[in-house]
């Protein structure tokens, strides 16, 4: 049996620590907040999921899609 399609709501929200040099982003699906995204300018994503795991991507693109991606497997 297959479950319906489910409509999905996905927010990418810029937090006040953002500057010059630096970017931080909390993702949010359907208003709950799944993790945060930091990159220093030049270096690495670090990515930062509810339960304290910590992960790195290349780009703010790829560390959206892994968060999205973890919280599918373990959430949905």
């Amino acid at each position: 049996m297959s479950k319906g399609n489910k409509k999905v709501q996905v927010e990418v929200k810029e937090t006040p620590n953002n500057r010059e040099g630096f970017t931080e982003l909390e993702l949010y699906v359907n208003g709950e907040k799944i993790g945060q995204l930091q990159q220093k300018e030049g270096q690495t994503v670090t990515i930062t999921t509810n339960s304290g795991k910590e992960s790195k991507a290349r780009s703010v693109d790829d560390g959206i899609n892994k968060l999205i991606m973890d919280y599918n497997l373990y959430q949905m």
